[in-house]
This record gives structure tokens, sequence and C-alpha cells, in this order.
């Protein structure tokens, strides 16, 4: 039985990729603008791991202290409404992994909400000296 799966979808497929790349390049471009997030362009999945490890050991406005990438989380959730997952569980500690599979007036918002979130954080710069 010969199912040809490489070819099933033709057009319902190519509008979907379409759509998802659409939404990857828009969230990548957001982050991107984003002061102290650094991220590599993913090629595949629909999944983005920015690294938001210039926010640790940020200080919330209210008090607080954000210290790694499960309280950034925390704090995005808490704070903006918007649920992130902490990249430890994907070998990526300085990273939140966001998720491009949602429509794309979702993903602004969420991303107007973390924009917004960033701006209650108080970076601390580094007191260790380079080599």
């Amino acid at each position: 039985m010969e199912m040809n799966l490489g070819y099933a979808g033709g057009e319902v497929v190519a509008g979907m990729v379409k759509a998802f790349r659409q939404r990857r390049d828009s969230t990548v471009k957001k982050l991107q603008a984003l002061d102290g997030v650094e991220l590599s362009v993913p090629q595949g999945a629909f999944y983005l791991f920015p690294d938001f490890s210039s926010y640790f050991g940020a200080k919330v406005e209210g008090g607080g202290t954000v210290n790694d990438a499960n309280e950034l989380c925390e704090f995005f959730l808490d704070k903006c409404l918007v649920a992130l997952v902490p990249g430890d569980a994907f070998g990526e500690p300085k990273c939140l992994r966001i998720s491009y599979a949602a429509s794309v007036e979702e993903l602004e918002e969420a991303m107007s909400r973390i924009e917004k979130g960033l701006k209650l954080l108080t970076r601390v710069e580094s007191t260790v000296s380079p080599g």
C-alpha cells in the first residue's frame, strides 16, 4: 500500500508552511528588537528559543528579583499573562521557549505584553571584569 505522504496536502500544506513562516518571521523581528534578548532564527519546528539571560538577576519593579528562566517565566505569567516555557528542559537554561503556533493577533498581543513586562525589570550590570 503506497501512501505518497511526501506529496500529501499540496496547496493546503503549502499554505500552512507559509503561515508559520510569516508568524516566525514576525515574532523573530519583535524579539530581535527587544533590548538584551539574543535569538538565532530557527529553520524548522514552531518554537523559538530566545536567550533572556541578560535579565537574570534583574530587579522587579515593586520588589523581587528574577534569578533564572523559571522565575522569568513565572514573572511573565503573573505580570503579563503570557505563558512561556523555561528552556532548561530542552538543554537551553538561558532561554525561554516561545511557540508561534498561534494566530498572528495572539502573537502580537503576547509580544506587546512581553515588551511591557521587560520595562518592569531593571537589569543589573555584571560586575565581573573580562579576562
